[in-house]
């Protein structure tokens, strides 16, 4: 098991940055910048949120689109890199899972059994909490003798962070991975991490997901070339433009990092819905470099919007809490970021989320301008039209790319409905500013299930 100094880190207790208590400290910067709209639409009014809002949501997507077209310069992991041998480190791989069903955890089993890493110098950590609804069975289930099964208690926070922060603060290994429930990863990418870690100033490596359904509907194509894109260009753009110590949202698995290290920082937030987003702050304030590898790991992605829209609300929730957490201390904030990674924090961080929340307004304006006329200014008249369709061709370019680089154009006639798609998730943006007022810290869990082959 575990004591209680454990379980005390692995609640983030100790932890300076945790979003434990998010409504309360410093909000000015925040509340200036509310103030400042206000002030700014008592002056310029209705002429002034036309211009502010369509500007804004065009800068968004064509930073997206610089990103994405940078990011197709990223390295590549060369199979000749991957080095096999008996003097290898210790890996702990945790493996956080709630109430999962026993085929979803059979598969995962098989699949940590396909890593190409000695198995004397693996831990892998299968966290399921006492209240598992499935724990006396996974404890049944065949295992290897380098699995362990590690239960945290049944309290607050029901998070998956707090259950990563038992495993990662109970393992005698040097780095730490952790795999979601229905994970694939590249068999060799233990491997092509360490070639990563060499470099001695590399903190955390980011591995690719890719969602790849057996056999995939409309939404998990969509969700396809969403993380294709996002994973394979985007991202790698953001640490081809910044360098070290770049602030890249790191994704909630496969992130690769130094158990030691990692310790030192103080673990996950394990009350934050969105750890993995955190944490990638966290490193960039501290000067400490994320880099991308090549490998990928394969998921599965949700097929119902029924599963979908909690996911996705936890994902943008997570984001609101990462950036006001954040902004709390503006001024330290800034100062370790620097203006120019700052503004990265800004459009990666704080425009995720507020370009859908302002979608709706952007589309009352175009209705307006389009079929009932402007009075104002001619442009203006014309500047909700071109970005609408501005919008819509650097989302749909941005994904066909991908689509073509890494898939020979599979589900590339996806790439021009991705727009539809990004109005699905303006549903869910709203439904995590609802959440973060009723119930900043609760994990909507995402259902997994077993794909028929």
């Amino acid at each position: 098991m575990y004591t209680q100094k454990e379980y005390k880190f692995a609640t983030s207790v100790n932890l300076k940055e945790s979003c434990n208590d998010l409504f309360k400290g410093n909000h000015i910067f925040n509340i200036g910048l509310l103030v400042g709209c206000i002030v700014y639409l008592m002056m310029f009014g209705y002429n002034g949120l036309v211009l502010g809002l369509n500007v804004f949501s065009f800068t968004f997507f064509a930073y997206r689109f610089v990103l994405t077209i940078i990011g197709m310069r990223g390295d590549k992991d060369s199979s000749n890199q991957v080095d096999y041998n008996e003097d290898l480190p210790k890996y702990c791989v945790l493996l956080p899972m709630r109430n999962e069903p026993i085929p979803v955890v059979e598969a995962l089993i098989q699949n940590m059994i396909k890593l190409n890493y000695p198995t004397d110098k693996l831990d892998i950590v299968m966290l399921v909490d006492i209240d598992d609804d499935y724990l006396e069975d996974i404890k049944a289930l065949p295992k290897p003798s380098h699995f362990r099964i590690m239960s945290s208690e049944a309290t607050f926070p029901f998070t998956k962070p707090k259950v990563c922060n038992l495993g990662l603060i109970t393992t005698d290994a040097e780095f730490v991975t952790v795999y979601d429930a229905e994970d694939a990863p590249d068999p060799d990418q233990l491997l092509k991490v360490l070639y990563k870690f060499e470099d001695e100033s590399v903190s955390c490596v980011q591995c690719r997901l890719h969602y790849n359904n057996e056999k995939p509907n409309y939404l998990a194509k969509f969700f396809n070339l969403e993380y294709l894109t996002w994973f394979s260009l985007t991202i790698v753009g953001l640490s081809k433009t910044q360098g070290e110590g770049a602030i890249i949202p790191l994704g909630g698995t496969s992130q690769h990092l130094r158990v030691k290290e990692l310790i030192e920082l103080g673990g996950w937030d394990a009350v934050n819905v969105t750890e993995d987003c955190d944490l990638g702050v966290r490193l960039s304030r501290l000067g400490k470099t994320t880099v991308i590898s090549d490998s990928y790991t394969n998921e599965i992605a949700v097929t119902e919007l029924k599963h979908f829209i909690p996911q996705r609300t936890r994902w943008q929730m997570g984001f609101m809490v990462t950036y006001i957490n954040h902004c709390k201390d503006i001024k330290n904030l800034f100062k370790e970021l620097g203006a120019y990674k700052f503004m990265h924090f800004i459009m990666s961080i704080f425009g995720n989320f507020i370009n859908p929340l302002i979608t709706p307004l952007l589309f009352f304006i175009f209705v307006r301008s389009y079929f009932f006329g402007y009075s104002g200014e001619t442009y203006l008249e014309t500047l909700p039209m071109i970005t609408l369709i501005g919008n819509y061709l650097l989302i749909v370019i941005a994904h066909l790319i991908a689509s073509i680089r890494f898939q020979k154009g599979k589900f590339w006639y996806m790439s021009i409905l991705q727009p539809l798609y990004y109005l699905i998730q303006v549903v869910t943006v709203y439904r995590a500013v609802y959440k973060l007022i009723t119930a900043p810290y609760k994990w909507e869990k995402t259902a997994h299930v077993a794909e028929e082959k």
